[in-house]
């Protein structure tokens, strides 16, 4: 299972993470991860909601949750927004 480090932005509190995830994840799957990571770390900026996006941070277009990071060509240090 190959490995890739992805930098998400989390406008709630401003902040970028380096985020180490397998590049087989859906996205679905990655945004429920992250929005339990987000949840705890950014407390009181951000708390946890059904729905999540992730997008891509150059374009704003929205990633779809039905396709693994590989599919999406989504590589090392590929920046994302997680709203």
């Amino acid at each position: 299972m190959n490995k890739i480090i992805i930098q998400v932005f989390l406008p709630a509190n401003e902040t970028v993470y380096d985020i180490r995830v397998p590049e087989s994840m859906y996205v679905c799957d990655l945004a429920a991860v992250l929005a339990d990571l987000f949840s705890e770390t950014a407390k009181g900026f951000y708390s946890k909601s059904d729905v999540n996006l992730l997008c891509f941070q150059n374009t704003g277009e929205n990633l779809p949750p039905d396709k693994t990071l590989a599919e999406l060509e989504i590589c090392n240090r590929t920046k994302l927004i997680f709203v």
